[in-house]
């Protein structure tokens, strides 16, 4: 039985009978006098009561209390359940990280066994798939699975091996893949006490709401024991008509009148802790699931996809010297570590595992029978105290700011160092074929030393952000409550469209490669080819200027799909095939132009410019229906 189930168990019959009573009356009203006389007035209102009584039905302390443990217990749940999951998760990584590395080791084996040998291994790994496809049916949702297949698929056309090949799978990568499972593991571990901190954070914040729940309640139940009794003597009083006895309860009506005031800041002060604390604890849950999660699985994740895209490009360099027929081969390869995305496969395992990593339900405020203030009040008694810690709460979140700022471009820092860390392990074999040396890695131990630290600050970060959440929501609640104004610098322009501030991310990973043309990321490209205007665009708009503008139907009627396939294959290629282009082939300029523009991964419009740019639209138009109206008047 847990303390406050036995304190209420304790508590005196009245207070439970007075629980248990609905409200059918207003109770007698009541002025505060600092007179050292005082005369019974039962016609003025109290200053208390600042909401009209009802008949309402309240919960029980024991229900309400039962209620708020069975909401911890579901949290609890559910978290232990996310830290499930993600095990699982790095455990399915690994698990197709392990049939990579099977795949390259018995692939070394049956080297020089040539085709026929090479073609049984493929149709092994694709029965042993299918059999244990139930179990991997969260493979999909890897990005290093579509790799994974592709190197899979391709195997019937690999018909020429040598014994460099059969070193490199046997070797080298085989090794390559240990370290990389090891270090994943090791990464796991650490983000994994990290995720556990951020949980002791969050019970330690439910703890204080039970604690504050309780003492809420307790409060309350005092004011309503001190209200009634300050009633009782005053009903006394008005039934006394000897002035002798009404002077000798004065004192007592005093003393009685005193309790009540001091009971009723009780819990005024109570409730607003109450009411503070449930914002704290909603805004640690919403930061926890929308930020700290997502975060947690980068970080668990940072520079897995690299290592495994560095190892596989090991493997298309030497494929590039053994034949230069492989060359389709190695852009499909390609194009399957350039979809090696970290945020695309943490976004499909969130959404797959929603029920699980859902933001928990906001806990609502449960009120006192009696009680319909449901939000923060600044009240005469408390304002000077409540405005006192609303400035230092203010200055304190400035400094846990700049602090977690700083923390952040540490990590950003780190995050930089250990990934120069991952990709100056050579994965360009081609030296093997002249000294048959493999390179050695000496870099294991400087990369420990950077992951801990990394790892640590990620911690502070992450329980620092929590805090600042958890600051920022009873700020804002006080701020409303007092009425504060907010600072000067968080006025907007109306005349700017406000590009919104691009959240902090952990584990941004650098560029592989070579960026697709189409369907893939423009800033992507741009950064990579450094050509801030893409070929396609410039040389597309300037044939059109030069000899479509005329054309009946330019963008409207369809081109042929045969050189709209060309121009997009000669565009892929860096190469510009609109230089010697006639009229008639306009209609496919433009539609290789708007297939450009069609399969962008990122549309040209970014999505979360999309309401600046309609309440831009909307004000402009408000204006110009102003100044319409105003030259009609």
């Amino acid at each position: 039985m847990s303390t406050i189930e036995s304190n209420l168990k304790n508590q005196p019959i009245v207070l439970i009978s007075v629980l248990s009573q609905p409200v059918t009356t207003p109770p007698p009203s009541v002025l505060i006098s600092t007179a050292s006389s005082l005369t019974p007035n039962t016609s003025s209102p109290a200053i208390f009561h600042d909401d009209k009584p009802i008949e309402k039905y309240y919960k029980k302390n024991k229900q309400i209390l039962f209620e708020f443990d069975q909401i911890v217990k579901d949290i609890r749940f559910q978290l232990n359940e996310q830290l499930k999951c993600l095990e699982q998760r790095i455990e399915t990584q690994l698990s197709i990280l392990s049939e990579v590395q099977e795949y390259f080791r018995r692939r070394s084996d049956v080297e020089f066994d040539y085709a026929k040998n090479l073609d049984n291994l493929h149709k092994q790994i694709g029965q042993r798939h299918r059999a244990q496809k139930a179990r991997r049916e969260t493979w999909i949702f890897q990005s290093i699975y579509k790799l994974w297949d592709t190197i899979v698929q391709d195997t019937r056309t690999h018909v020429k091996y040598h014994t460099i090949m059969s070193d490199i799978c046997g070797k080298y990568m085989y090794d390559k893949f240990n370290e990389i499972a090891e270090d994943t593991r090791r990464m796991f571990m650490k983000c994994k006490s990290v995720g556990l901190a951020s949980h002791e954070d969050i019970y330690k914040v439910l703890n204080e709401l039970k604690s504050t729940m309780k003492t809420y309640h307790q409060y309350q139940s005092e004011s309503k024991q001190a209200e009634q009794k300050l009633s009782n003597i005053l009903q006394q009083i008005a039934k006394i008509k000897s002035a002798k006895k009404q002077k000798t309860m004065e004192k007592r009506v005093e003393k009685r009148q005193m309790k009540y005031t001091e009971t009723k800041v009780k819990a005024f002060k109570a409730r607003n802790d109450y009411l503070m604390t449930i914002e704290s604890v909603n805004a640690a849950l919403q930061k926890y699931c929308s930020d700290d999660v997502p975060d947690l699985i980068d970080c668990m994740n940072f520079g897995f996809h690299t290592s495994i895209a560095k190892c596989i490009q090991m493997y298309l360099s030497a494929q590039e010297n053994i034949k230069r027929g492989r060359q389709i081969t190695i852009e499909t390869l390609n194009r399957a570590i350039a979809d090696l995305d970290t945020i695309v496969d943490k976004q499909k395992y969130l959404e797959y595992y929603s029920s699980i990593f859902t933001i928990p339900k906001r806990i609502k405020f449960e009120p006192h029978k009696g009680d319909e203030v449901s939000t923060v009040n600044a009240q005469v008694l408390i304002r000077d105290e409540m405005q006192s810690r609303f400035i230092q709460m203010q200055n304190r979140l400035a400094s846990l700011k700049t602090e977690n700022d700083e923390i952040f471009k540490t990590i950003e820092a780190t995050e930089q160092s250990l990934m120069e860390n991952i990709t100056t392990k050579n994965s360009d074999v081609s030296d093997l074929f002249k000294d048959l040396n493999l390179p050695q890695n000496n870099s294991k131990n400087a990369r420990k030393e950077i992951e801990d630290y990394y790892v640590e600050k990620f911690k502070q970060y992450t329980l620092s952000s929590n805090l600042i959440s958890r600051l920022q929501a009873r700020h804002d609640i006080m701020q409303k409550a007092l009425g504060a104004t907010p600072p000067a610098g968080a006025a907007e322009d109306n005349n700017l469209i406000s590009r919104p501030i691009k959240p902090k991310q952990i584990g941004r990973a650098p560029i592989l490669g070579r960026p697709r043309l189409f369907g893939g990321k423009l800033l992507d490209y741009i950064q990579v080819t450094q050509q801030y205007i893409p070929l396609i665009i410039s040389s597309c708009v300037s044939a059109i200027n030069r000899i479509g503008l005329h054309n009946q139907g330019i963008f409207r009627v369809p081109g042929a799909q045969v050189d709209i396939n060309q121009f997009k294959d000669a565009f892929e290629k860096g190469e510009d095939p609109l230089v010697n282009i006639t009229g008639r082939e306009m209609n496919s300029v433009a539609g290789v132009l708007k297939l450009y523009f069609r399969e962008l991964k990122e549309p040209l419009f970014a999505r979360d410019m999309f309401d600046s740019f309609i309440s831009c639209i909307s004000k402009l138009n408000s204006i110009i229906n102003l100044n319409y109206s105003t030259k009609l008047t």
